[in-house]
Protein backbone atom coordinates (compact mmCIF):
# COMPACT_ATOMS: atom_id res chain seq x y z
CA UNK A 1 0.00 0.00 0.00
CA UNK A 2 1.16 3.35 0.11
CA UNK A 3 4.10 4.57 2.40
CA UNK A 4 1.86 6.35 5.02
CA UNK A 5 -1.23 3.63 4.58
CA UNK A 6 -1.51 0.06 6.00
CA UNK A 7 -3.50 -2.54 5.90
CA UNK A 8 -4.59 -4.16 8.89
CA UNK A 9 -5.41 -7.29 10.90
CA UNK A 10 -9.22 -6.19 10.46
CA UNK A 11 -12.19 -7.37 8.74
CA UNK A 12 -11.61 -10.69 8.99
CA UNK A 13 -14.08 -13.87 8.02
CA UNK A 14 -15.82 -16.19 9.76
CA UNK A 15 -16.02 -20.00 9.83
CA UNK A 16 -17.52 -21.54 7.15
CA UNK A 17 -18.29 -24.73 8.06
CA UNK A 18 -20.29 -24.91 11.29
CA UNK A 19 -18.53 -28.56 11.45
CA UNK A 20 -15.39 -26.98 11.99
CA UNK A 21 -16.51 -24.91 15.37
CA UNK A 22 -16.06 -26.22 18.86
CA UNK A 23 -18.09 -28.60 20.72
CA UNK A 24 -21.58 -26.54 21.76
CA UNK A 25 -20.60 -24.11 19.18
CA UNK A 26 -21.58 -25.41 16.01
CA UNK A 27 -25.27 -24.59 16.15
CA UNK A 28 -24.45 -21.25 16.80
CA UNK A 29 -21.66 -20.66 13.75
CA UNK A 30 -25.00 -22.27 11.55
CA UNK A 31 -27.22 -19.40 12.51
CA UNK A 32 -24.67 -16.86 11.94
CA UNK A 33 -23.72 -18.69 8.52
CA UNK A 34 -27.61 -19.05 7.62
CA UNK A 35 -28.66 -15.60 8.37
CA UNK A 36 -28.80 -12.60 6.42
CA UNK A 37 -25.57 -11.53 6.97
CA UNK A 38 -24.02 -14.70 6.02
CA UNK A 39 -22.07 -14.24 3.05
CA UNK A 40 -21.00 -10.85 4.59
CA UNK A 41 -19.14 -13.21 7.51
CA UNK A 42 -17.74 -16.17 5.48
CA UNK A 43 -17.05 -14.74 1.85
CA UNK A 44 -13.28 -14.99 1.18
CA UNK A 45 -12.06 -12.81 -1.86
CA UNK A 46 -8.62 -12.71 -2.63
CA UNK A 47 -7.24 -8.93 -2.47
CA UNK A 48 -5.89 -6.77 -5.22
CA UNK A 49 -3.85 -4.82 -3.40
CA UNK A 50 -2.94 -2.90 -5.94
CA UNK A 51 -6.90 -1.77 -6.50
CA UNK A 52 -7.52 -1.38 -2.81
CA UNK A 53 -4.60 1.36 -3.15
CA UNK A 54 -6.09 3.16 -5.83
CA UNK A 55 -9.57 3.23 -4.13
CA UNK A 56 -7.96 4.99 -1.34
CA UNK A 57 -5.25 7.27 -2.96
CA UNK A 58 -8.68 8.36 -5.19
CA UNK A 59 -11.11 8.49 -3.31
CA UNK A 60 -13.72 11.62 -2.80
CA UNK A 61 -16.58 11.60 -0.54
CA UNK A 62 -20.10 12.99 -1.74
CA UNK A 63 -21.78 13.41 1.09
CA UNK A 64 -24.95 15.26 -1.12
CA UNK A 65 -28.18 14.13 -2.30
CA UNK A 66 -30.24 11.20 -1.53
CA UNK A 67 -27.29 8.81 -1.53
CA UNK A 68 -23.79 9.58 -0.50
CA UNK A 69 -20.79 7.56 -1.85
CA UNK A 70 -17.40 7.69 -2.65
CA UNK A 71 -16.18 8.43 -5.91
CA UNK A 72 -12.75 6.82 -7.16
CA UNK A 73 -10.75 5.29 -9.91
CA UNK A 74 -9.16 2.14 -10.74
CA UNK A 75 -7.27 2.14 -14.53
CA UNK A 76 -8.29 5.30 -15.73
CA UNK A 77 -12.02 4.47 -15.39
CA UNK A 78 -14.66 6.34 -12.75
CA UNK A 79 -16.99 4.42 -9.82
CA UNK A 80 -19.15 5.71 -7.76
CA UNK A 81 -19.35 3.67 -4.80
CA UNK A 82 -22.55 3.85 -2.55
CA UNK A 83 -24.30 2.05 0.01
CA UNK A 84 -26.35 0.34 -2.25
CA UNK A 85 -23.83 -1.07 -3.79
CA UNK A 86 -22.34 -2.71 -0.68
CA UNK A 87 -25.56 -4.24 0.21
CA UNK A 88 -25.79 -5.78 -3.26
CA UNK A 89 -22.14 -7.19 -2.96
CA UNK A 90 -22.39 -8.44 0.56
CA UNK A 91 -25.95 -10.07 -0.44
CA UNK A 92 -28.27 -7.97 1.44
CA UNK A 93 -31.02 -8.05 -0.29
CA UNK A 94 -34.94 -6.71 0.00
CA UNK A 95 -37.28 -8.82 -0.92
CA UNK A 96 -40.74 -6.92 -3.07
CA UNK A 97 -42.15 -3.86 -1.02
CA UNK A 98 -39.50 -4.81 1.88
CA UNK A 99 -37.98 -2.20 3.69
CA UNK A 100 -34.72 -2.03 5.62
CA UNK A 101 -35.79 -1.71 9.49
CA UNK A 102 -34.19 1.72 11.62
CA UNK A 103 -31.10 0.77 14.08
CA UNK A 104 -31.97 -0.08 17.63
CA UNK A 105 -31.63 2.59 19.61
CA UNK A 106 -30.34 2.69 23.91
CA UNK A 107 -33.54 1.69 25.11
CA UNK A 108 -34.30 -1.17 22.78
CA UNK A 109 -30.04 -2.98 22.97
CA UNK A 110 -30.47 -2.43 27.35
CA UNK A 111 -33.36 -4.70 26.91
CA UNK A 112 -31.75 -7.34 24.67
CA UNK A 113 -28.50 -7.74 27.11
CA UNK A 114 -30.99 -7.50 30.05
CA UNK A 115 -32.17 -10.64 28.93
CA UNK A 116 -29.18 -12.40 27.38
CA UNK A 117 -27.43 -11.18 30.75
CA UNK A 118 -24.76 -8.72 31.34
CA UNK A 119 -22.11 -8.77 34.29
CA UNK A 120 -20.79 -5.73 33.85
CA UNK A 121 -19.89 -3.59 36.86
CA UNK A 122 -22.03 -0.56 38.00
CA UNK A 123 -21.03 2.66 36.21
CA UNK A 124 -21.70 4.89 38.88
CA UNK A 125 -21.11 5.21 42.84
CA UNK A 126 -24.61 5.34 44.34
CA UNK A 127 -26.81 4.62 41.57
CA UNK A 128 -27.93 1.42 39.59
CA UNK A 129 -26.93 2.68 35.89
CA UNK A 130 -25.06 -0.74 34.66
CA UNK A 131 -25.30 -0.07 30.68
CA UNK A 132 -22.80 2.02 28.95
CA UNK A 133 -23.66 3.51 25.78
CA UNK A 134 -20.29 3.19 24.07
CA UNK A 135 -17.85 0.20 23.97
CA UNK A 136 -19.04 -2.91 26.46
CA UNK A 137 -16.59 -5.75 27.31
CA UNK A 138 -17.60 -9.32 26.66
CA UNK A 139 -15.94 -10.92 28.51
CA UNK A 140 -19.31 -9.72 31.01
CA UNK A 141 -21.18 -11.95 29.12
CA UNK A 142 -21.81 -15.62 28.82
CA UNK A 143 -19.32 -17.57 26.45
CA UNK A 144 -21.89 -18.66 23.98
CA UNK A 145 -22.75 -14.80 23.36
CA UNK A 146 -19.05 -13.90 23.97
CA UNK A 147 -18.24 -15.52 20.78
CA UNK A 148 -21.02 -14.48 18.65
CA UNK A 149 -20.39 -10.72 19.76
CA UNK A 150 -16.09 -11.55 19.01
CA UNK A 151 -17.30 -12.68 15.34
CA UNK A 152 -19.14 -9.63 14.57
CA UNK A 153 -16.58 -6.93 16.02
CA UNK A 154 -13.84 -8.87 13.80
CA UNK A 155 -16.43 -9.00 10.92
CA UNK A 156 -18.22 -5.88 10.79
CA UNK A 157 -16.40 -3.19 13.06
CA UNK A 158 -13.18 -0.96 12.06
CA UNK A 159 -11.17 -2.27 14.71
CA UNK A 160 -8.01 -3.46 14.49
CA UNK A 161 -7.15 -3.94 18.16
CA UNK A 162 -9.17 -4.25 21.31
CA UNK A 163 -11.50 -7.05 20.72
CA UNK A 164 -12.70 -7.50 23.77
CA UNK A 165 -14.96 -3.99 23.13
CA UNK A 166 -17.97 -4.13 21.50
CA UNK A 167 -18.81 -0.80 19.56
CA UNK A 168 -22.32 0.93 19.86
CA UNK A 169 -22.96 0.37 15.93
CA UNK A 170 -21.98 -3.58 16.20
CA UNK A 171 -24.71 -3.72 19.47
CA UNK A 172 -26.93 -2.27 16.72
CA UNK A 173 -25.90 -4.68 14.33
CA UNK A 174 -26.46 -7.89 16.04
CA UNK A 175 -29.66 -6.88 17.52
CA UNK A 176 -31.00 -6.98 14.09
CA UNK A 177 -28.89 -10.27 13.38
CA UNK A 178 -30.20 -12.00 16.35
CA UNK A 179 -33.90 -10.99 15.64
CA UNK A 180 -34.19 -11.64 12.01
CA UNK A 181 -34.93 -7.98 10.80
CA UNK A 182 -32.79 -6.26 8.06
CA UNK A 183 -31.03 -3.00 8.56
CA UNK A 184 -29.18 -0.84 6.26
CA UNK A 185 -25.56 -1.89 6.47
CA UNK A 186 -24.49 -0.54 3.03
CA UNK A 187 -25.29 3.02 5.03
CA UNK A 188 -23.85 2.13 8.31
CA UNK A 189 -19.96 0.83 6.96
CA UNK A 190 -20.40 3.81 4.42
CA UNK A 191 -20.49 6.44 6.94
CA UNK A 192 -17.32 4.76 8.38
CA UNK A 193 -15.89 4.62 4.94
CA UNK A 194 -15.95 8.41 4.30
CA UNK A 195 -14.32 8.83 7.80
CA UNK A 196 -11.58 7.06 6.95
CA UNK A 197 -10.67 8.96 3.50
CA UNK A 198 -7.18 10.33 3.77
CA UNK A 199 -6.45 8.19 7.13
CA UNK A 200 -3.05 6.25 7.72
CA UNK A 201 -5.05 2.82 8.64
CA UNK A 202 -7.10 1.15 5.70
CA UNK A 203 -10.73 -0.18 6.85
CA UNK A 204 -12.99 -2.87 5.41
CA UNK A 205 -10.22 -4.35 2.92
CA UNK A 206 -12.37 -7.34 2.40
CA UNK A 207 -15.76 -5.47 2.04
CA UNK A 208 -14.24 -3.00 -0.43
CA UNK A 209 -12.78 -5.96 -2.48
CA UNK A 210 -16.08 -7.73 -2.94
CA UNK A 211 -17.47 -4.50 -3.98
CA UNK A 212 -14.71 -3.23 -6.70
CA UNK A 213 -14.78 -6.86 -8.23
CA UNK A 214 -18.93 -5.32 -8.66
CA UNK A 215 -17.20 -3.02 -10.57
CA UNK A 216 -14.48 -4.84 -12.59
CA UNK A 217 -13.58 -8.56 -13.21
CA UNK A 218 -11.35 -9.85 -10.83
CA UNK A 219 -7.53 -10.06 -12.50
CA UNK A 220 -6.23 -13.39 -10.96
CA UNK A 221 -2.55 -12.44 -12.73
CA UNK A 222 -2.68 -9.01 -10.38
CA UNK A 223 1.30 -8.82 -8.64
CA UNK A 224 -0.05 -8.04 -5.31
CA UNK A 225 -2.50 -10.97 -4.06
CA UNK A 226 -3.19 -11.16 -0.46
CA UNK A 227 -5.59 -13.90 1.25
CA UNK A 228 -7.84 -11.83 3.29
CA UNK A 229 -7.79 -12.46 7.12
CA UNK A 230 -9.68 -15.41 8.62
CA UNK A 231 -11.07 -15.77 12.15
CA UNK A 232 -9.27 -18.78 13.76
CA UNK A 233 -11.28 -22.12 15.11
CA UNK A 234 -9.31 -22.44 18.28
CA UNK A 235 -11.06 -19.91 20.10
CA UNK A 236 -14.02 -22.05 20.80
CA UNK A 237 -12.24 -24.55 22.75
CA UNK A 238 -10.64 -21.81 24.89
CA UNK A 239 -13.98 -20.46 25.32
CA UNK A 240 -15.24 -23.55 26.81
CA UNK A 241 -12.71 -24.17 29.36
CA UNK A 242 -13.17 -20.94 30.57
CA UNK A 243 -17.01 -21.13 30.96
CA UNK A 244 -17.23 -17.44 31.72
CA UNK A 245 -20.37 -16.05 33.89
CA UNK A 246 -21.99 -19.64 34.01
CA UNK A 247 -24.37 -18.35 36.73
CA UNK A 248 -25.92 -15.97 34.23
CA UNK A 249 -29.44 -18.45 33.02
CA UNK A 250 -28.70 -18.88 29.01
CA UNK A 251 -31.04 -17.10 26.81
CA UNK A 252 -31.90 -17.26 22.90
CA UNK A 253 -33.92 -15.34 21.01
CA UNK A 254 -36.81 -17.35 19.30
CA UNK A 255 -35.43 -16.39 15.67
CA UNK A 256 -32.37 -18.18 16.64
CA UNK A 257 -34.01 -20.75 17.59
CA UNK A 258 -36.07 -21.02 14.49
CA UNK A 259 -33.18 -21.29 12.23
CA UNK A 260 -31.72 -23.68 13.78
CA UNK A 261 -33.48 -26.39 12.88
CA UNK A 262 -30.44 -29.10 12.30
CA UNK A 263 -30.21 -31.59 14.83
CA UNK A 264 -26.68 -32.67 13.80
CA UNK A 265 -25.86 -29.07 14.63
CA UNK A 266 -27.78 -28.04 17.60
CA UNK A 267 -27.96 -24.59 19.83
CA UNK A 268 -26.21 -25.46 22.88
CA UNK A 269 -29.17 -26.62 25.98
CA UNK A 270 -30.58 -25.90 28.81
CA UNK A 271 -31.69 -22.51 27.35
CA UNK A 272 -34.61 -20.01 27.49
CA UNK A 273 -35.83 -18.53 24.57
CA UNK A 274 -37.80 -15.18 23.81
CA UNK A 275 -39.07 -13.12 21.13
CA UNK A 276 -38.77 -9.40 20.23
CA UNK A 277 -41.98 -9.10 21.73
CA UNK A 278 -40.94 -10.53 25.04
CA UNK A 279 -37.77 -8.21 25.06
CA UNK A 280 -40.01 -5.09 24.34
CA UNK A 281 -42.08 -5.48 27.19
CA UNK A 282 -39.11 -4.82 29.27
CA UNK A 283 -38.39 -1.48 31.74
CA UNK A 284 -35.34 -0.26 30.05
CA UNK A 285 -34.53 1.38 33.34
CA UNK A 286 -34.62 -1.95 35.31
CA UNK A 287 -32.09 -3.38 37.75
CA UNK A 288 -29.80 -5.78 35.87
CA UNK A 289 -29.64 -8.57 38.43
CA UNK A 290 -26.47 -9.54 37.22
CA UNK A 291 -24.28 -6.45 37.65
CA UNK A 292 -21.46 -6.34 40.27
CA UNK A 293 -20.82 -3.56 42.56
CA UNK A 294 -19.38 -0.34 41.15
CA UNK A 295 -15.26 -0.30 41.70
CA UNK A 296 -13.21 2.71 40.84
CA UNK A 297 -11.86 2.67 37.21
CA UNK A 298 -7.90 3.10 36.31
CA UNK A 299 -7.66 6.62 34.65
CA UNK A 300 -6.15 4.60 32.01
CA UNK A 301 -9.51 3.00 31.44
CA UNK A 302 -11.67 6.13 31.73
CA UNK A 303 -12.66 7.56 28.08
CA UNK A 304 -11.73 11.10 27.52
CA UNK A 305 -14.81 12.79 28.30
CA UNK A 306 -14.64 10.91 31.35
CA UNK A 307 -11.34 12.13 32.13
CA UNK A 308 -11.63 15.29 31.49
CA UNK A 309 -15.09 15.58 33.68
CA UNK A 310 -13.15 14.31 36.56
CA UNK A 311 -10.14 17.18 36.10
CA UNK A 312 -13.15 19.25 36.01
CA UNK A 313 -14.73 18.16 39.18
CA UNK A 314 -11.50 18.25 41.23
CA UNK A 315 -10.57 21.88 39.91
CA UNK A 316 -13.87 22.85 41.16
CA UNK A 317 -13.17 21.39 44.45
CA UNK A 318 -9.80 23.12 44.65
CA UNK A 319 -12.06 26.31 43.71
CA UNK A 320 -14.01 25.40 46.56
CA UNK A 321 -11.01 25.05 48.68
CA UNK A 322 -9.78 28.56 48.47
CA UNK A 323 -13.18 30.35 48.29
CA UNK A 324 -13.71 28.65 51.48
CA UNK A 325 -10.82 30.99 53.08
CA UNK A 326 -11.47 34.62 54.87
CA UNK A 327 -11.20 37.11 52.37
CA UNK A 328 -11.44 41.17 52.33
CA UNK A 329 -13.26 42.94 50.21
CA UNK A 330 -10.15 44.08 48.52
CA UNK A 331 -9.80 40.67 47.58
CA UNK A 332 -7.16 39.89 50.28
CA UNK A 333 -6.54 36.96 52.27
CA UNK A 334 -7.18 38.31 56.05
CA UNK A 335 -3.99 37.19 57.18
CA UNK A 336 -2.38 39.16 54.37
CA UNK A 337 -4.89 42.07 54.64
CA UNK A 338 -4.22 42.53 58.78
CA UNK A 339 -0.14 42.67 57.43
CA UNK A 340 -1.04 45.61 55.58
CA UNK A 341 -2.82 47.66 58.50
CA UNK A 342 0.59 46.65 60.74
CA UNK A 343 -1.20 44.41 62.74
CA UNK A 344 0.81 41.33 61.74
CA UNK A 345 4.67 40.95 61.83
CA UNK A 346 6.57 39.81 59.20
CA UNK A 347 6.70 35.94 59.27
CA UNK A 348 9.84 34.58 60.88
CA UNK A 349 12.76 32.81 58.53
CA UNK A 350 12.86 29.62 58.81
CA UNK A 351 15.98 27.91 58.14
CA UNK A 352 16.38 25.00 55.64
CA UNK A 353 16.64 21.30 56.24
CA UNK A 354 19.99 19.83 56.62
CA UNK A 355 21.26 18.03 53.73
CA UNK A 356 20.16 14.18 53.70
CA UNK A 357 23.06 12.06 53.08
CA UNK A 358 23.23 10.52 49.94
CA UNK A 359 22.85 6.48 50.61
CA UNK A 360 25.50 4.11 50.15
CA UNK A 361 25.08 2.37 46.76
CA UNK A 362 25.27 -1.17 46.64
CA UNK A 363 25.68 -3.66 43.92
CA UNK A 364 23.07 -5.56 42.65
CA UNK A 365 23.81 -9.43 42.54
CA UNK A 366 23.24 -11.80 39.78
CA UNK A 367 20.33 -13.96 42.39
CA UNK A 368 18.82 -10.20 42.71
CA UNK A 369 18.68 -9.57 39.34
CA UNK A 370 17.15 -12.37 38.98
CA UNK A 371 14.21 -12.42 41.51
CA UNK A 372 13.61 -8.90 40.28
CA UNK A 373 13.36 -9.74 36.51
CA UNK A 374 10.97 -12.55 38.02
CA UNK A 375 8.83 -10.75 40.13
CA UNK A 376 8.35 -8.57 36.72
CA UNK A 377 6.57 -10.96 35.07
CA UNK A 378 4.78 -12.91 37.60
CA UNK A 379 3.31 -9.34 37.92
CA UNK A 380 2.80 -8.59 33.84
CA UNK A 381 0.93 -12.49 34.08
CA UNK A 382 -1.29 -11.57 36.97
CA UNK A 383 -2.10 -8.58 34.26
CA UNK A 384 -3.47 -10.88 31.43
CA UNK A 385 -5.01 -13.74 33.36
CA UNK A 386 -8.18 -11.98 33.21
CA UNK A 387 -7.87 -11.48 29.21
CA UNK A 388 -10.67 -13.11 27.08
CA UNK A 389 -9.70 -16.06 24.06
CA UNK A 390 -10.47 -13.67 21.13
CA UNK A 391 -10.40 -15.36 17.52
CA UNK A 392 -6.97 -14.45 15.84
CA UNK A 393 -6.03 -14.16 12.18
CA UNK A 394 -5.24 -17.88 11.27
Amino acid sequence: MASKQTLSQTNFSGIFSPNDAGEGFKGLVFFLNKSYLGYAITSTPILDLDRLEAFWQTAVAQTEGENPGIQFTISGQQYTHTAEVINTALGITLEARQQYTELANDDTLKKLFLKIGYAGPILEEGTTKWYPTGEMDRKHLRKEWTMIFDVMVKVFSTKSTGWNRIPSYIKKLTHSLVHGYKVNVGALLMAHLQAAIGKKVLIYPRFLMMCINSFCNFNDAAPRLEACSVLKKNTHTLLSSQNLNARIPLCFTQHMVDQVSNPDLPLPSGYDSFTLENETELDPNSVNPHSTPYTQPRPSRLTKAQREALQESRKRSLEADVGGSSVSQEGDTAPSAANKEGSQTEPTMVPPEPTKKRARRTKTTVTQAAVSQQIVVTERDSNTSLDVPSQQVS
